[in-house]
């Protein structure tokens, strides 16, 4: 090896993998802990004059050609024409009423103020730079000094390459340039596409959205384990093009909550152990799958427990099938009328609602008995719950929630059917019967059925079939419920094959457990549940603390603008500031956080959208001064109409006042076709 020695008998490549070894360990641990169990690398280094340079792996080498040079020639074509991940418009930020406003000031300044000055991407401040492929990892320098980002993503699929490339680039250098320049390095290492993409969006939900738009993603050197995931991400990034929550909707789940706690005596669902259930439960969703195995389910009806979801109530009530339990969670309109027609068509005796305490309280008037479970994450799960723990994985859908409250009450076995998370290729979208086929029934021209299937996954029983964003969360869901949680999940939908879930066919089903028992069953359960008249849950709630918080919250959200309008110069360090602002007012703003806080992010998103597109720096300042006034006129605006709506509900009040109604932007009529940064976005 062309390596020259030191004093001491030792070789620059082993003294700087020495050195490098030990900024391991103290930057990146957890990697080391990984690579110091690698034995015996499979692959080995190729000398070079200054360094090593390549990788061999036997039948061939990593590299096409000498390392160092090859990745030089790579880098600067690479930002010549860079490969980013960038949004035309800034739709996926949640526009809301409330961010309307903010939106309507946003195309006032760049009517007046910007006119070429703009590029189609983010110019600073940009947030991730997906890196597949560390190899010899003679780029990873460039990317520091080029401050291409603000999170260095390094995804290497072979483990030792990393090792191979402390023996020929600083890392130490590197740990502590990205210190000076304020870029996290993250190492996603010796993963499949799969799991690597899983890590990817952990490392986006822990460290945030607000500066994705514009990251870049480099493939560093050839391999199907990077090409693959090159393509994940693509698709899975879309879970991030809409911020999760918004201001309106969390007043409506909030009023929703007391209007369901303050009419109607419930059984209350909660993480407390349950007794284990020995009868098995069938999880019923109304996917396309469900034709096939309704014969079945009605064969094991009478031994088993049948929790219908959402639609699939009337699929099953129309084939002569009366489900236990059912279950919802959405809080609009279409459902509350879909419900109503299946009762005066069918009935509900006998049937207990579950449902989020967030559903509209005429569909909890429409059942005689139910049962009333918190979302995670909602803020009505924060502020109107005194001591009950959130059921965990009831999200995204229905089918979801009944899992998950299954686990929960004790059920030890569970079949899924017409849960697809997915359709065939060719396949319809939802069972024959499902409600989406009525004539009488309004959709949504926005949010049909039958639109969204782009990702092709594997089948249950072989084959692929198609997904969208949301069903595939929500089988991801699934297998993540079925890892942490104590009880066995049948899948015998005929879609989307669940990580973890055992696959069986309806035909193959076998109930021996005595028959008619339900009601016993359902009896035992409820009296391991807490029961609560109307208004007795909203007893044990005080909101006095959160009241206090929404005028605390407005007073000193008001000072850190100003503090942040005389000193921070980019989205970045208002961002920081505002993370400073959490850490500092989080506990006792918690609850006016929790209701403005999807909205409160989502509008920031939004600033920075057509703040770090400004390519004049006196003109990026004078946008982050204006953008600060708008953004704080509508957070002490969210927090005003908050503190309204949690006073009346102190007092108890019947009729809430109607808050959280954001006037419209006012017309200007001097605004012309290119208003705003998603016009000018488009014209780029």
């Amino acid at each position: 090896m062309a390596a020259l020695r030191r004093g001491g008998g030792l070789t620059r490549e082993t003294e700087l993998y020495e050195r490098n070894s030990a900024a391991f360990r103290e930057h990146q641990p957890g990697v080391w802990a990984m690579l110091e169990r690698i034995a015996a690398p499979v692959s080995s280094l190729v000398p070079g004059e200054d360094g090593p340079d390549n990788i061999d792996l036997g039948d061939v080498r990593l590299y096409p050609e000498p390392a160092r040079a090859w990745t030089e020639t790579q880098v600067g074509a690479y930002f010549e024409n860079p490969d980013r991940i960038g949004f035309d418009d800034p739709s996926h930020c949640n526009i809301s009423p409330v961010s309307k406003l903010v939106l309507a000031d946003i195309r006032r300044f760049f009517r007046d103020r910007v006119t070429a000055d703009f590029d189609s991407y983010p110019v600073i401040d940009i947030g991730y730079a997906f890196v597949f492929g560390v190899g010899l990892g003679y780029h990873v320098p460039t990317m520091i000094e080029r401050r291409a980002c603000r999170y260095l993503i390094l995804i290497e699929p072979v483990a030792e390459f990393l090792l191979h490339s402390m023996r020929a680039i600083d890392w130490a250098q590197v740990f502590s340039d990205a210190e000076a320049a304020d870029i996290r390095i993250l190492f996603i290492v010796g993963e499949t596409p799969e799991d690597a993409q899983k890590g990817i969006e952990n490392i986006i939900i822990q460290s945030g959205d607000t500066f994705l738009d514009g990251s870049f993603a480099y493939v560093h050197y050839y391999s199907w384990a990077l090409q693959q995931g090159r393509a994940l991400l693509n698709e899975r990034i879309k879970n991030f093009y809409v911020s999760a929550g918004f201001f309106e909707d969390e007043i409506l789940m909030m009023k929703n909550s007391y209007g369901n706690f303050r009419r109607w005596p419930f059984h209350l669902v909660d993480r407390r152990p349950f007794v284990e259930q020995s009868m098995p439960m069938f999880v019923v969703g109304s996917g396309p799958s469900l034709d096939a195995d309704l014969p079945y389910i009605r064969q094991w009806r009478d031994r088993a427990m049948v929790f219908s979801c959402g639609t699939s109530l009337g699929i099953l009530l129309k084939n002569g099938i009366r489900p236990d339990l059912h279950v919802e969670n959405e809080n609009t309109q279409p459902l509350v009328e879909n419900l109503r027609r299946w009762k005066a068509e069918y009935g509900f005796e006998g049937i207990t609602l579950v449902a989020s305490s967030t559903v509209v309280p005429e569909v909890s008037g429409l059942f005689d008995k139910r049962w009333f479970f918190f979302r995670w994450a909602l803020s009505s799960s924060t502020v109107l719950n005194p001591n009950t723990e959130p059921v965990l994985y009831a999200d995204p859908l229905v089918a979801n929630a009944a899992a998950a409250i299954s686990a929960q009450v004790g059920f030890q076995t569970v079949y899924l059917f017409g849960v697809d998370c997915g359709r065939q290729v060719d396949g319809e979208h939802h069972a024959s019967d499902a409600v989406y086929y009525d004539d009488a029934f309004e959709i949504d021209p926005n949010d049909r059925p039958d639109v969204g299937f782009e990702r092709l996954v594997p089948e249950n029983f072989g084959g692929t079939v198609l997904t969208s964003r949301t069903l595939d969360l929500s089988r991801r869901t699934l297998a993540t419920l079925q890892v942490m949680r104590d009880f066995t999940l049948f899948n015998c939908s005929n879609g989307a094959r669940i990580e973890g879930v055992r696959p069986k066919t309806a035909a193959a089903i076998h109930v021996d457990t005595p028959p008619g028992r339900q009601e016993a069953v359902l009896a035992r359960i409820e009296a391991q549940m807490r029961y609560y008249e109307a208004e007795g849950f909203l007893a044990e709630v005080d909101l006095e603390p959160a009241i206090n918080g929404c005028d605390e919250f407005a007073e000193r959200f008001a000072e850190t603008v100003e503090a942040a309008k005389a000193e921070d110069d980019s989205f970045w360090a208002v961002k920081k500031r505002l993370l400073d602002f959490w850490a500092d007012y989080g506990e006792t703003c918690q609850s006016v956080l929790k209701i403005i806080g999807g909205s409160f992010n989502s509008i920031l998103r939004l600033g920075a959208f057509g703040g770090n597109r400004l390519l004049n720096e006196a003109t990026r300042q004078a946008y982050l001064g204006a953008f600060l006034d708008s953004y704080r006129d509508a957070c002490v605006w969210m927090a005003g109409e908050t503190r309204t709506l949690l006073a009346e509900m102190a007092e108890r009040r019947d009729e809430l006042t109607v808050v959280g109604v954001a006037p419209e932007p006012q017309e200007d009529p001097a605004e012309g076709a290119a208003s705003g940064p998603d016009e000018h976005a488009a014209q780029s």
